[in-house]
């Protein structure tokens, strides 16, 4: 059954960080076009949104901007509308979202540009306009609150408190931020033109101060939901997409490769040559060689890379063109074509 479509049909996507997290990957590329499965990091969001029916995306852009246009163009292959909103200098979170008022004209989604979740958008765009709230933040549980900012309700589902490191919610809700909201249009008012603003220690603080009415949304059913801004929740990030972890996410394997070589689950781009064993858990990219002998398994292996004869990768990132020398025993971190 096809899930009813969200009330509102404009999103933005905060895509201009430099990506340090990810680096030497983001040396390259914009966090948000890090390939994952094959695919950018970014187009999981805008397929997400997609099918949910929120088609005009303006993406808020600076760190190579250049390259976001390039790689995602008009949006057509995703079934969105794409619009670029570069900034003038690094603005932070809210700063980015208020150089862009000039493209919203309603209420409005917010997603931040590294997450990969399924979540019912449309449902939590719903909760927001019947609560005629003027900000709705997704939350989700977590086991340690430490790590992460504490977002505490009232019974009726409105933020009572932001509270910054903390061990223990009394409440035992234990719920933080997701990174996606819904705004009204009237917020952009609260947020200072032309210089940074953060949403998280400025904007949203700031408006609970001023008895603005702040909703915080907890689906009910979980879904799944990966921060992919660090090599550690890459690679999770990876593995779980080839266990299934979201039902629309399809790996492919677009090379002919003998099952003796293969362990699924794993994901290979075109045009390669597969003469070791691949998986399971690996991804490898287009135009990739692995010859005799070589092993790879929990992996990644971006686009032109070549692993030599007996050479063995598993924890790691291999680097776009980067050739892995035979013999070699690749166990952790990104390895690049100049390691």
């Amino acid at each position: 059954m096809t899930s009813p479509a969200s009330p509102l049909r404009q999103a933005v996507l905060l895509t201009g960080g430099l990506g340090t997290r990810l680096r030497p990957l983001t040396d390259r590329l914009p966090k948000a076009l890090v390939p994952l499965l094959n695919r950018p990091l970014i187009s999981y969001e805008l397929e997400l949104l997609a099918r949910a029916g929120v088609t005009d995306i303006i993406l808020a852009v600076s760190y190579k901007a250049d390259a976001l246009r390039q790689g995602l163009g008009d949006g057509a292959k995703w079934g969105v509308k794409l619009r670029y909103c570069p900034e003038p200098v690094p603005l932070d979170t809210a700063g980015a979202i208020a150089n862009a008022r000039d493209y919203l004209e309603d209420d409005f989604l917010v997603l931040n540009g590294d997450l990969v979740m399924d979540v019912d958008v449309a449902a939590v765009a719903r909760a927001h306009l019947e609560k005629e709230a003027d900000v709705t933040i997704l939350l989700r549980r977590v086991e340690d609150i430490r790590p992460y900012g504490l977002i505490q309700r009232d019974d009726d589902g409105f933020i009572v408190a932001f509270r910054e490191k903390v061990c223990y919610d009394e409440t035992g809700q234990n719920t933080v931020n997701a990174g996606l909201y819904v705004m009204s249009h009237r917020v952009l008012e609260a947020i200072p033109a032309g210089r940074p603003y953060s949403n998280e220690r400025q904007l949203f603080p700031g408006l609970l101060a001023k008895g603005a009415r702040l909703v915080g949304y907890l689906p009910p059913r979980p879904g799944y939901w990966a921060d992919v801004g660090r090599l550690d929740s890459y690679l999770q990030a990876n593995r779980a997409l080839l266990q299934g972890a979201i039902d629309w996410v399809r790996p492919q394997v677009q090379s002919e490769v003998s099952p003796q070589h293969v362990e699924p689950p794993v994901c290979i781009g075109a045009h390669c040559t597969i003469a070791g064993d691949v998986g399971p858990y690996a991804c490898i990219g287009n135009n990739c060689q692995v010859c005799e002998g070589a092993r790879l398994h929990d992996c990644v292996v971006l686009d032109g890379a070549r692993i030599g004869k007996d050479a063995k990768v598993s924890n790691a990132v291999v680097g776009p063109d980067a050739y892995v020398p035979a013999g070699a025993n690749i166990t952790s971190g990104v390895f690049m074509p100049d390691d």
